[in-house]
């Protein structure tokens, strides 16, 4: 059985982060916003002649790390969730089963998304209730009185399948990433990102333009010098992105490939016969064709990775 610790380090480690396709956005029912009084705060001034507006940035004395929630996950009566730390979880027993609970705040950005001068506070959360679903949910916050008010919510998804990666504030615009798991993607692991984004200024969130959609890894062929049975490169990795390299070989043959650091896992995807730990592997090739090798930032920040392979 799953202590409290293993639990929660189970539900951060999987959480991914979507927004579905038709109704992006909900306002909040009426009386249910949450809000917390914002402590009065210096505005930041403009650079001199830059003929920038001075924008409010009392939002950020709010801690939604320690915060009142009202998340879609939470089924009993009471709704409200507050966390610590940016945490919240239980364990109760039940009939024939331990009932467990954990809801995270894994992002908070901020930006004026209204245009009234004023930063509004992006807060994007992960929620899993006992199984293997780790479901992702973003919440909206505006001044209102002084106090920081709901203003919608950003509904996600399970981890591939819509999960949240980041939501941030682009040209007074909320740019918003999430999971796709494409056509051949599972709900552990997506293949595509989804960027959309949505213009605030009549007070309501609008969807602007077509939704973008990129591979979570790009791919290039790798190539050896002539005559050489090994090769090297260093690779620049987005925080939970990489890429794919495809390269020829034979049956017969043995490929080793590994990276310079622990934070970037590589594995070899078109075989089963390969000796693997995180940041290196080891396989006997059994047909002749292409191999692809992915690398993968698993690490909280980007990652500039020296990438090692060898054909012999």
């Amino acid at each position: 059985m799953l202590n409290q610790r293993t639990f929660a380090t189970f539900a951060i480690a999987a959480i991914l982060f979507t927004v579905n396709s038709c109704s992006a956005f909900r306002s909040p029912a009426k009386g249910a916003a949450n809000s917390a009084e914002a402590v009065p705060s210096e505005t930041v001034q403009p650079e001199a002649a830059s003929g920038k507006v001075t924008v409010d940035q009392s939002m950020r004395k709010v801690d939604f790390k320690n915060f009142t929630y009202e998340p879609d996950c939470a089924y009993d009566d009471n709704k409200k969730i507050t966390v610590k730390n940016g945490e919240y979880s239980y364990e109760k027993p039940a009939d024939g089963y331990t009932d467990r609970f954990y809801f995270n705040v894994f992002e908070v950005s901020y930006g004026d998304l209204n245009r009234d001068n004023s930063e509004e506070a992006i807060v994007l959360t992960t929620c899993n209730t006992g199984g293997t679903g780790n479901f992702s949910q973003g919440f909206i916050y505006s001044l209102k009185d002084g106090k920081a008010a709901l203003f919608a919510t950003i509904p996600g998804g399970d981890r591939a399948e819509g999960g949240l990666r980041t939501a941030r504030v682009e040209d007074g615009q909320l740019v918003v990433e999430s999971n796709d798991p494409g056509e051949t993607g599972g709900a552990c692991c997506p293949e595509f990102i989804l960027t959309t984004k949505y213009d605030a200024s009549s007070g309501k969130l609008k969807q602007v333009g077509k939704v973008d959609r990129r591979p979570v890894y790009s791919t290039e062929r790798v190539k050896f010098e002539k005559g050489a049975t090994s090769t090297h490169f260093t690779v620049h990795l987005p925080v939970e992105e990489g890429k794919r390299y495809v390269l020829g070989a034979r049956a017969g043959q043995t490929i080793e490939a590994s990276t310079n650091s622990e934070q970037a896992e590589i594995r070899l995807i078109d075989s089963d016969n390969a000796t693997q730990s995180i940041n290196m592997f080891t396989a006997h090739l059994t047909k002749t064709g292409d191999y692809t090798i992915e690398v993968s930032n698993v690490s909280p920040i980007p990652l500039d990775v020296t990438v090692n392979i060898r054909i012999y």
